[in-house]
């Protein structure tokens, strides 16, 4: 069963600090065991998939979504969005390159073909975690809202309510 925007009343007012965010694994192009171990969302292939993570501000709380899996963890936002070859982590204290990491994917887009003035670049974007899960411990439950943008604001009470209270009663599963 898919997820919606839950029951037919209309969305909380956005508190101006929360967000969806989707981690899309379809492609081989990312991984969250990165995403986790490294502190970092990702989004690509086009300015439709990377527009919206580039508006995710520094401070802003994120929810983050895997399709088909669920929920897998809550984060904060801790610096500017940057193109994959740009970018750099803290790690350990360190300021480290996004390229220098051990990966398992190689988030780069094959743009061949494609129209030559699209921004077809990897962004990425630090997130100092709060709660994470492995995908195959996501949470999911009917009435979650679920969308395909890379990420917009989180308005849906019921998902920042369940999802919060879920990572929070299982600090055990965070890695």
């Amino acid at each position: 069963m898919a997820e919606s925007s839950g029951s037919n009343r209309p969305e909380s007012e956005w508190n101006g600090r929360d967000w969806y965010v989707n981690f899309g694994e379809r492609s081989p192009s990312r991984n969250w065991d990165d995403g986790r171990r490294y502190g970092f969302l990702a989004a690509g292939g086009g300015r439709w998939y990377s527009d919206s993570v580039q508006e995710l501000p520094v401070g802003g709380r994120v929810f983050v979504y895997i399709p088909k899996s669920g929920y897998v963890g809550i984060g904060v936002v801790s610096g500017p969005a940057a193109p994959a070859d740009e970018a750099t982590l803290v790690v350990d204290g360190r300021p480290v390159p996004f390229r220098s990491l051990d990966l398992k994917a190689p988030y780069t887009h094959e743009s061949e073909g494609t129209n030559p003035h699209e921004d077809h670049r990897e962004w990425i974007v630090p997130v100092q975690w709060a709660h994470t899960v492995a995908r195959e411990d996501a949470f999911r439950i009917p009435g979650l809202f679920a969308n395909q943008n890379s990420a917009c604001r989180l308005r849906h009470r019921f998902t920042v309510d369940t999802v919060t209270s879920f990572f929070e009663s299982n600090p055990d599963r965070d890695g």
